[in-house]
């Protein structure tokens, strides 16, 4: 069985369409674990009436803000009681086989930590947008990698599982995962699947499956404007670069990759985040080139 968890803060707008999705999944063996953050919006009546569907174990209110959605996360991995997980965000999207897919991969292989679909990005009236940054032209072989390669290749630079609603993983997975990821408001699910994949198998399903919604209530979106994101990128590249052991040549490919990155950015106190991680955006002129160097000779390993 795979436990549903909604988490679930002010996106009363979106809440029916994303829990009518999971419900009309193609694959039904699931239970629905509906979380509210104390919202203000109206989300709690909405998601009270789905209580009675016999998928819903539970509805969990909030009586006050916990700050974080990482913490609900837990808070749903605490109620769950199927062997996968799947954290479908509340002002997302699923395509009806999502799980169906996702599901095939991990029944498949015992191996497979965690199987992850592509997106489409979706605006606030669930428009299809333009925007994509999946990888298409890596996926190699039928989709299944040893987990620490494809952490070592596909997560430095960026991470690649970029919306959790895309993601079902094995909650046996949990035991691999350290207590870092909730010390981050933007980028705690990169840590968080960073640490899943140090043992096992990671299936990527080369199909849009998922609807990422993009709108300016999102904490990524506050965290763009804000440089916040160019922050919280840092502190976890430079904890994966650590728990990796990269050597200094993979670093400074790193550092060149992140200092041609935050040039290009615009945000308040910009150099004063400059100043605060000069390892990673400090670079100089060499170290950008030696990282478009290596785009092309891979010699760091790094990039597939």
């Amino acid at each position: 069985m795979v436990s549903v968890i909604v988490p679930n803060y002010n996106h009363a707008p979106y809440l029916r369409q994303r829990i009518d999705s999971i419900l009309a999944q193609t694959y039904q063996d699931f239970e629905l674990i509906l979380l509210d953050d104390c919202s203000t919006d109206g989300s709690r009546e909405i998601l009270q009436s789905y209580a009675g569907n016999p998928h819903v174990t539970h509805v969990v209110l909030n009586e006050w803000n916990s700050g974080s959605t990482f913490h609900q996360w837990e808070k749903g991995f605490s109620l769950a009681k199927g062997a996968f997980i799947w954290i479908a965000e509340s002002d997302d999207v699923a395509e009806p086989d999502l799980l169906k897919e996702c599901m095939e991969r991990l029944e498949a292989d015992e191996a497979v930590q965690l199987a992850y679909t592509y997106s489409y990005y979706i605006d606030q009236d669930g428009r299809r947008m333009k925007t994509s940054i999946d990888e298409p032209e890596k996926y190699s072989g039928n989709g299944i990698y040893d987990a620490q390669w494809f952490r070592s290749h596909r997560m430095v630079y960026k991470n690649i599982i970029y919306n959790a609603s895309m993601v079902v993983f094995r909650k046996s997975a949990l035991t691999h995962v350290t207590p870092d990821f909730k010390a981050f408001t933007y980028c705690g699910d990169w840590c968080f699947w960073f640490d899943m994949m140090s043992e096992g198998k990671v299936a990527e399903v080369p199909r849009k499956l998922n609807n990422f919604r993009q709108h300016l209530g999102k904490v990524s979106k506050k965290a763009n404007l804000e440089g916040r994101d160019f922050k919280e990128n840092a502190k976890c590249q430079q904890r994966m670069a650590d728990l990796l052991g990269l050597t200094a040549y993979q670093r400074r490919c790193l550092r060149g990759r992140l200092t041609k990155r935050i040039r290009k950015a615009n945000f308040p106190n910009k150099q004063a985040v400059i100043a605060a991680y000069p390892d990673l955006y400090a670079g100089t002129f060499w170290d950008v080139l030696l990282y478009e160097v290596d785009k092309y000779t891979k010699w760091s390993g790094l990039l597939t």
